[in-house]
């Protein structure tokens, strides 16, 4: 990775000491504050600042996050390592190509489509089982 200035602690001003701030000091590669800015351009303009505070309260103090801490907890991994679990378990699975293109046709949002989808295979998938179910019990011949 290469240096930059987000790479480098930030100095105490003359007067401060060091722990003196309330800010906490993120170290971050060249190509991570790229994209970073690059997701800031996309969202509005938003400033870096906004955009991190926005991703980390997600992360730690919204119910996802709670989600997550508790799965990474149970799982012995630590936050960044649960988050990533999820996405590739996600990206691995859901044909979202294919999730872009339904929610386009329908006028709806990506993740509006998903929910949908997701809550028209649970309905399908609970009348399937209730059938089988009810044929099972309906049927004296032995299976």
């Amino acid at each position: 990775m290469s240096d930059s200035i987000a790479d480098t602690p930030q100095k105490a001003k003359k007067g401060e000491s060091a722990d003196s701030g309330c800010r906490p000091t993120f170290y971050m590669s060249t190509e991570l504050l790229a994209v970073i800015d690059a997701q800031c351009a996309q969202d509005g303009g938003k400033k870096r600042s906004p955009f991190l505070v926005e991703l980390m309260e997600l992360l730690l103090t919204g119910p996802i996050g709670k989600q997550l801490r508790e799965n990474a907890e149970k799982n012995r991994r630590s936050l960044a390592h649960e988050l990533e679990a999820n996405l590739v378990l996600f990206n691995d699975h859901v044909p979202t190509a294919e999730i872009v293109e339904l929610a386009e046709a329908s006028q709806r949002n990506p993740d509006q489509m998903l929910v949908r989808l997701v809550l028209l295979g649970l309905r399908v998938y609970k009348n399937s089982i209730a059938r089988m179910e009810s044929e099972i019990e309906g049927s004296s011949e032995p299976i």
